[in-house]
């Protein structure tokens, strides 16, 4: 769709304070198919259209999809999307990273994203205004292409992506009393983020466990409960995920993609990364910018 060519070509960093949001790529789907238990290693907000219903399955609990349902499956966590209803839903959907340097927000959009990236609110119903936004950056997105469309198609951007979080964000700062289960997904998450930052170099289990201050027996047993992976797999797949990105949005040459996420040696980095999508590095940069390749909620990556 040429919007979507739009959108995911050139536009692919937003700054929101002293943080940034990473744009891996926005989608679409009239008719989205049920898919099968999977994981990303980004942040994905999906928004049912207007048609549709469903379930959202994450290891805390199953969700309802309804027409205006925003819902989230954050980094690492094994989730499933599931039609109830014929025809099947139509979906809105954008894969994004987020990162921060700054341990004090400058901004209330900043503030926003922070609570976003640590709040495990997965769902949100009637964000009808939200769909109304992404139904205007289409149209937008989908116009004569000027200098005034693109600054507005930023801006829409932006608003998408903070009215998303906010959505899934807490209201109201608390102190809720952490059970097993809500302390696993917090430190869960905080490996995540650890295997994120740290990329570029290696990663022992017994390293990643230190900061997230359990065993490595520890966990071993929460990646399987939470992104249906071993630790190591997941710190493999990640690297891999980000070299992706970096081949479609940059024109890195492969040997200096394969430094930046972690491996030292450039044919074991082609071996693995042909193993996993099935073309090499080469090869999966040429089908992503001419529309071959494209990445669809289910895709284990």
């Amino acid at each position: 769709m040429y919007w979507l060519d739009r959108l995911n070509t050139g536009m692919n960093r937003l700054h929101i304070g002293g943080g940034r949001v990473e744009l891996l790529h926005w989608a679409y789907d009239e008719h989205l198919a049920d898919n099968r238990p999977h994981r990303h290693t980004y942040f994905e907000a999906c928004l049912v259209g207007r048609y549709g219903a469903g379930v959202f399955t994450e290891p805390l609990g199953t969700h309802a999809l309804a027409p205006g349902t925003l819902f989230v499956a954050r980094p690492g966590v094994v989730h499933t999307i599931a039609n109830t209803e014929y025809p099947p839903m139509e979906l809105y959907w954008v894969a994004f990273g987020w990162s921060s340097d700054d341990k004090s927000p400058k901004s209330d959009g900043e503030r926003a994203m922070r609570a976003f990236a640590e709040s495990d609110i997965c769902s949100a119903p009637d964000q009808m205004a939200l769909l109304m936004l992404w139904e205007t950056l289409r149209l937008t997105a989908s116009g004569p292409w000027t200098v005034g469309s693109v600054d507005q198609t930023l801006s829409l951007l932006k608003a998408v992506i903070l009215a998303a979080a906010q959505a899934v964000s807490p209201q109201e700062r608390v102190d809720i009393p952490e059970d097993q289960t809500r302390a696993g997904r917090i430190a869960s998450a905080q490996a995540v983020r650890y295997i994120e930052d740290n990329l570029n170099r290696q990663l022992s289990l017994e390293e990643i466990a230190s900061h997230v201050n359990v065993s490595t027996r520890q966990l071993t047993r929460l990646f399987s409960v939470f992104a249906g992976t071993s630790p190591a797999q997941y710190v493999r797949v990640t690297r891999l995920d980000r070299a992706s990105a970096l081949l479609t949005r940059t024109e890195l040459p492969i040997k200096e993609i394969s430094h930046q996420v972690g491996f030292s040696d450039v044919q074991y980095f082609t071996r693995c990364f042909t193993a996993h999508f099935g073309v090499s590095p080469g090869a999966f940069r040429h089908g992503a910018r001419s529309g071959q390749i494209i990445q669809r909620p289910g895709m284990l990556v």
